[in-house]
């Protein structure tokens, strides 16, 4: 009886703690035991008795080589070739303003634009009149003078050594030198009487008028800003790798010879183009910009017809500069290529994975030449080189849908036969109905975002 109760009371006075952390135990071993007869047991999945997984629809195109137009992207505003300051060559009082020397206005050659006033200039040109009526008695008083001394020296000669100022030659050289004075004051007198008409070196426009009637202007103020009208010029940037596939002119050459160009800009709520040809570089890079400029003319800039305005000196303008032309070449579209020249190929209903090496991109387009059209072989993991894979042929099929989540292999199913090279001439600026440039076609941004990564063009 002592016993019993001995082991009852150590039973009832143990810690209430060691209770649950006993409990505690056996819930983590059950859990243990349950989990790991869980993996034991996994069911095997589910086979598809035999047959192969189901293929992945994908969108194909057939290529085709063909023949590619290069058209490189940039932008510059419009410049006349000659753009001055209309200055006074004379001081004098604002008697008179033309109407065509107002901001816009257009002018001729010779047209008067401002009158200063002249009369002081009149005064100018009649003392000098005058002091050559004098010099002129002057110096035939002395060529008489000499033939009389000339007479008297042929019938009784003196001093050998005083014939020539006996001869009267010296006043004689005097009297003619003070003439040719004389009238040489006075031709500048007429010429600044002239110049009191202020008038217009060239065919052009007033950019902005800088002087008014009544107002006193001196020698070398400028009185109007003022630009030609015979040709307009844009400086276009390109990058280095542009240069690649950019014909620059020679000096001499020929209009034919000359890269053609297309421009294109706003005007209101409409979009206008224009053409024109490069004319010349200007032979240094830019040292901010690392970028060469390139100049263009427009050809006639200032005719206005129903298919365009007339342009205007300061307009910003979007350029398509002709380049190469790439021959044996396939287009690939743009979204069927990675950013890494990553290429999707339908073979024998299995898709394969290549990389290109492209002769000019944009971000509609890549080209590759027909010739050597690949360089590196997808093995399933990466891309190697050290094993030449084939050459894209013609009718390959390249794949359109993305593939980034596909592997190499892949069973598809081809949706589509079509052929890849959208155009030979896809970079070519077009015009829609309203005389806009397309930008749906293969020619890369208008801001001059078209990248060149190898050239193998045929110039």
């Amino acid at each position: 009886m002592s016993e019993h109760s001995t082991e009852q009371h150590v039973y009832e006075r143990r810690p209430p703690w060691v209770a649950h952390f006993l409990v505690s135990v056996v819930i983590l071993l059950v859990a243990f035991a349950i989990i790991s007869m869980m993996f034991s047991n996994k069911p095997e999945g589910k086979k598809w008795g035999g047959r192969p997984a189901p293929s992945v629809a994908v969108e194909v195109k057939a290529l085709e080589p063909t023949d590619y137009q290069v058209w490189i992207d940039s932008y510059g505003t419009a410049n006349s070739l000659t753009q001055t300051q209309l200055v006074a060559d004379v001081s004098g009082r604002v008697i008179e303003v033309s109407s065509k020397i107002r901001a816009g206005s257009s002018f001729k050659q010779g047209d008067v634009l401002v009158r200063l006033e002249d009369r002081d200039f009149k005064v100018e040109v009649d003392i000098a009149a005058s002091s050559v009526a004098d010099a002129e008695v002057q110096y035939l008083q002395e060529v008489a003078q000499a033939e009389l001394a000339q007479k008297e020296w042929n019938i009784r000669p003196d001093n050998k050594a005083a014939q020539a100022l006996a001869l009267r030659k010296p006043q004689v050289a005097a009297a003619k030198a003070s003439l040719e004075a004389a009238k040489a004051r006075l031709a500048k007198a007429k010429l600044n009487l002239e110049r009191t008409q202020v008038k217009a070196p060239f065919d052009g426009k007033v950019m902005r008028q800088m002087v008014d009637l009544g107002q006193v202007v001196s020698p070398s103020q400028a009185i109007a800003e003022i630009y030609s009208t015979d040709t307009v010029e844009v400086r276009l940037p390109f990058k280095i790798s542009d240069l690649d596939h950019l014909r620059i002119p020679e000096e001499n050459a020929t209009e034919a010879e000359q890269p053609k160009v297309v421009f294109e800009g706003e005007l209101g709520a409409r979009t206008y183009q224009w053409e024109g040809h490069v004319v010349r570089s200007e032979g240094a890079f830019d040292t901010a910009t690392r970028m060469l400029y390139v100049v263009a003319e427009i050809d006639q800039p200032f005719v206005s017809n129903e298919q365009r305005p007339a342009i205007r000196i300061g307009q910003f303008l979007r350029a398509k500069v002709q380049g190469d032309r790439l021959d044996n070449v396939f287009v690939i579209p743009r979204r069927a290529v990675s950013q890494d020249y990553q290429i999707s190929i339908a073979q024998e209903g299995v898709l394969k994975k290549r990389r290109v090496t492209p002769l000019w991109t944009d971000t509609k387009s890549v080209v590759v030449s027909a010739a050597t059209a690949l360089d590196n072989q997808f093995d399933g993991e990466n891309f190697s080189s050290k094993q030449p894979s084939p050459a894209l042929a013609a009718s390959d099929r390249i794949i359109l849908t993305p593939t980034a989540n596909l592997p190499d292999g892949t069973r598809i199913k081809s949706i589509g036969d079509g052929t890849a090279n959208a155009s030979s001439d896809g970079e070519k600026p077009d015009k829609d109905a309203s005389g806009k440039m397309a930008n749906d076609q293969e020619s890369g941004p208008s801001d001059g975002a078209s990248t060149t990564v190898k050239s193998k063009a045929s110039r």
